[in-house]
Formats: C-alpha cells, structure tokens, sequence
C-alpha cells in the first residue's frame, strides 16, 4: 500500500503558480528600470546639445527669456512658447516681425 498525501500535487501546483507571478513580475520590474535607465542616459547624452553640429547650448538671455545657443556654429534653439515671450516682451522689429507674420499666417490657416 502506497502512503500519499492528497494535497501534494496542489501544493506543488501552487507554488509552482506563485513562483511563476513572482519571477514574472520582478521581469517586469527589471525591464522597466532597464528602460528608465536607457532612457536617461540617451537624455543625459543628448541634453543641451546642438541638433545641427551636436556642439553644447548655452543658455542666454534674450528680452527676459532664457534660449539656448550654440557654442559652436552659434545657432539659437527656442523651447515651446519661449518665440511668444520675447515678441510680447519687445515690440518685434525686423526678421521676429517677419516671422511672427508668418506664424500667426499658418496658425490662421491650420484653425481653418
């Protein structure tokens, strides 16, 4: 007579199952931070950097608002709203007055 213990084979199936979604979720936990970290380095290796000759941005001022310029081939990159702020700060004159008319000729043409 074979002497067998009923839930064995339960047992095993459950804590093959709670091993399973353990592993499952620290994969999940691992990949995520694998990702974060990728992340941060491809930012910390393009941050502040010049799209044109990939030189460093130097933060200046202009009007009162801070825009970046390159070291290098002194190109000067504008963040979101930055081109608003300095043509309400200054009265625009020349190339900003000419390229607020054209901004504000695709703005009216795109709310059509």
């Amino acid at each position: 007579m074979e002497l067998r213990k009923p839930h064995t084979q339960t047992e095993e199936e459950y804590f093959f199952l709670l091993n399973r979604d353990l592993i499952r979720k620290q994969r999940e936990y691992l990949d995520e931070v694998r990702k974060n970290k990728e992340h941060l380095s491809e930012q910390k290796l393009h941050w502040m950097k010049c799209p044109k000759c990939g030189c460093q941005l130097e933060e200046r001022e202009l009007a009162g608002v801070m825009i970046d310029q390159c070291e290098s081939c002194l190109g000067v990159y504008l963040d979101k709203g930055e081109l608003d702020l300095i043509l309400t700060a200054k009265k625009p004159e020349g190339f900003l007055a000419r390229l607020r008319t054209y901004l504000s000729k695709d703005l009216a043409t795109e709310a059509m």
